[in-house]
C-alpha cells in the first residue's frame, strides 16, 4: 500500500456552524480524503448537505469517517462553551493514539501529542477573549464578567479538560492572520510558524461597477461585537453629508437584548436601512456584488472572513484599523479608528472616482490571497512539513 494512503489523519472540531473554520475542516477533509485515510472528529452533528452548500464542496458520508464524545456526555453539558469544550478536548485525547496525524481546526487542543493547530479566534484564551471581544449584550453580560462564579465554572471545565503531559512544543501553530500571530507572541508567548488565510467559497457575479447600487452591505452574525449600532450612525452621518446611499444588513436577528435593539434602530431608519436576515452561497454574493461598498464593525477580529466575502464579490469595503480585516483590505484609506474618521474616509471615497479605480484594481489582486485554492495548497504543505518533521525527530530519537 502506498505510504501516503495508509496515513491516518484526524480532523478536529468541536461544532460546526457557518464561519471560517467550518470552511477550513471541510476543504480539509476533501484534501486529505483524497490522500489519506481521514476521521473528523466532532461533538455536534455533520449536516453534509448545509456545510457543502456553505463551504462549497461536495463531500459524501463515505469520504471520511466520524467519531464523537458519548451523546449522553455531550448533551448533559448543555450549551456551555467551555465545558462542551472540555468534553471534547477530554474525547481527543482519548482517540488521537489511533491517528498518525493530528489536526485541530479551531483554536488550542492538547491532544496528548504533537499536533498541527489552526488557531481561529482568542475564545480559548479567558484574558485574551476579554481583551479583545466585548461580553455578551444584555441579561447575560453578568455571566462573563470576572466573578467567583466565572472562575469556579472555567476551573470546572479545565478539571473535565484534563491536562496531559505533553508540553505542546512540537506543535505546529497556524494563524488565521499576521495580526493573530503577533497577539499569539506578544500576549501569550506562543509561536505560529505559519499565516494561513482561511478560503472564501463561492463565486460572485461579475457586475460592472456603473451598474452597482451605490449603497453599502453589513454582513455576519448580529451580535455586539459585531458593532452594527456604530455602522448605522456612521453611515447616517455619511448621509447627511449628501450621499444618498442605503444598507443592506445581512444576517440573522435573533431574539435576544442585542438584536431587539438592532431591529429597533432599522425600523427607526427603514428608509434607507434594510434587514435581509440570513443569506447563504448565491443570494448572498449576488446581493454583495450588486453593490459598491461594504463596511465591517467588528474591531479586533482575528480575520474576519465576511471581509474577504465583500472584496471577493467586488466590493470597496472599510473596515476598523485593527485586526486581520486590515490585512484583507490593505490599503489604510479602507481603514477606521473611530466615527469621525469612518465618515471622513467613506465620504473622501464616494466623491472621487479616480479614488474608487484605483480601490477596486488593489482590491480585486486582494482578493486571490483567500481562494479555496490557495488554501489546499497551503493547507497540504503545512501537513507535509508537520509529517516530516515528526519522522525525522522520531528517527533522531530511535539513533540517540
Amino acid at each position: 500500500m502506498d505510504a501516503t494512503l495508509s496515513r491516518q489523519a484526524a480532523i478536529a472540531h468541536p461544532w460546526l456552524k457557518a464561519g471560517g473554520s467550518e470552511a477550513a475542516v471541510l476543504r480539509g477533509l476533501s484534501l486529505l480524503g483524497r490522500t489519506q485515510n481521514v476521521t473528523f472528529l466532532t461533538g455536534g452533528d455533520v449536516e453534509l448537505d448545509r456545510l457543502n452548500q456553505h463551504c462549497g464542496t461536495s463531500l459524501d458520508s463515505g469520504d471520511f469517517r466520524v467519531l464523537r464524545p458519548s451523546r449522553l456526555a455531550w448533551r448533559s453539558i448543555g450549551r456551555t462553551d467551555a465545558l462542551r469544550g472540555a468534553v471534547f478536548q477530554r474525547f481527543c485525547q482519548s482517540v488521537a493514539a489511533q491517528f498518525d496525524v493530528l489536526i485541530s481546526c479551531y483554536n488550542l487542543l492538547d491532544f496528548g501529542r504533537p499536533a498541527i493547530q489552526f488557531i481561529a479566534d482568542l475564545s480559548f484564551d479567558e484574558g485574551l477573549r476579554r481583551m479583545y471581544a466585548p461580553p455578551p449584550y444584555g441579561m447575560w453580560n453578568w455571566a462573563y464578567r470576572p466573578s467567583p462564579l466565572r472562575r469556579a465554572y472555567l476551573a470546572l471545565a479545565r478539571r473535565i479538560a484534563g491536562r496531559s503531559a505533553y508540553d505542546g512544543r512540537q506543535d505546529m501553530v497556524v494563524a488565521n492572520s499576521r495580526w493573530m500571530a503577533d497577539v499569539l507572541s506578544s500576549k501569550r508567548g506562543i509561536n505560529a510558524q505559519r499565516v494561513v488565510y482561511p478560503p472564501v467559497v463561492g463565486d460572485a457575479p461579475a457586475v460592472p461597477w456603473n451598474r452597482k447600487e451605490v449603497g453599502f452591505t453589513v454582513l455576519g452574525r448580529i451580535a455586539p461585537e459585531k458593532r452594527i449600532e456604530r455602522v448605522i450612525e456612521i453611515l447616517s452621518r455619511v448621509r447627511s453629508l449628501g450621499h444618498d446611499v442605503h444598507l443592506h444588513v445581512i444576517g440573522a436577528t435573533g431574539s435576544d437584548a442585542y438584536g431587539r435593539s438592532i431591529r429597533g434602530t432599522i425600523d427607526e431608519n427603514r428608509d434607507w436601512v434594510f434587514s435581509e436576515g440570513r443569506l447563504d452561497g448565491e443570494r448572498k454574493m449576488a446581493l454583495l456584488a450588486a453593490h459598491r461598498y461594504a463596511i465591517h464593525g467588528c474591531v479586533a477580529e482575528a480575520f474576519g472572513i465576511a471581509v474577504a466575502e465583500m472584496v471577493k464579490a467586488g466590493c470597496i469595503p472599510f473596515v476598523p484599523d485593527d485586526g486581520g480585516q486590515v490585512e484583507i483590505v490593505g490599503d489604510g484609506r479602507l481603514c477606521y479608528r473611530d466615527v469621525d474618521d469612518a465618515v471622513s474616509k467613506i465620504d473622501r471615497v464616494l466623491r472621487c472616482e479616480e479614488i474608487q479605480r484605483s480601490l477596486t484594481e488593489h482590491l480585486r489582486r486582494q482578493g486571490e490571497l483567500f481562494s479555496a485554492e490557495r488554501f489546499m495548497s497551503e493547507f497540504r504543505n503545512v501537513v507535509e512539513e508537520f509529517w516530516h518533521t515528526r519522522q525525522d525527530a522520531i528517527s533522531a530519537a530511535a539513533r540517540a
